[in-house]
């Protein structure tokens, strides 16, 4: 069996809009809060969590990146998840599960305020050599 790594690289959103939703609940770019949306305990603490947690398909040669884009709310929660680039092979699926169980996050803050915040996150995966 084939060693995988999986390299996690936080992209911050650099969007020069926020999108509003039917509820009316402004969905906040990271670029535009006084305080980032964090994982409880730090990156590494959730890159740990999806390394851990991702099983990466038995496929020669399998690399890419999967593009994952989430809303981060303001209990901290995570919703509106889309895979928005996949390489496939089940790696979508495999990323939406991890998702589903991801432990909750800080929010965001804008003007003293929790609010909900967008984030992008790409997930590289390489075979090892």
């Amino acid at each position: 069996m084939k060693k995988y790594f999986i390299f996690l690289i936080l992209i911050i959103c650099s969007a020069t809009y926020s999108q509003t939703t039917e509820d009316n609940e402004k969905i906040y770019n990271i670029n535009e809060l006084d305080k980032k949306p964090e994982f409880k305990g730090g990156m590494d603490k959730f890159y740990k969590f999806v390394g851990k947690s991702f099983r990466v398909p038995d496929v020669k040669g399998l690399k890419g990146k999967i593009i994952v884009e989430f809303v981060i709310e303001k209990d901290g929660s995570i919703s509106n998840f889309v895979v928005v680039q996949d390489i496939g092979y089940g790696t979508s699926e495999e990323i939406t599960k991890i998702f589903k169980t991801c432990p909750n996050w800080q929010a965001g803050i804008k003007s003293e305020k929790a609010v909900r915040s967008l984030f992008k996150l790409p997930i590289t995966i390489m075979a090892a050599e």
